[in-house]
């Protein structure tokens, strides 16, 4: 997973657990850009405010599935 800024910016990454969960931390407030790799790309935008805590899930599957 790969976490871009509004600028084009790669702010983090990390890679899924066995059960797909992820998390970013110590993000600032603003909007971004949540990229899956893996599978065929699929990125989805997320806002954020300072300090919240938020689910964000994003359905990876091949063509067909």
């Amino acid at each position: 997973m790969t976490l871009v800024d509004a600028a084009g910016n790669v702010v983090a990454t990390t890679t899924t657990g066995s059960d797909g969960a992820y998390a970013f931390f110590d993000l600032d407030g603003g909007r971004y850009t949540v990229i899956a790799t893996g599978y065929p790309p699929r990125a989805a935008g997320i806002s954020l405010a300072g300090g919240d805590v938020d689910d964000h899930d994003i359905e990876l599957a091949h063509a067909g599935e």
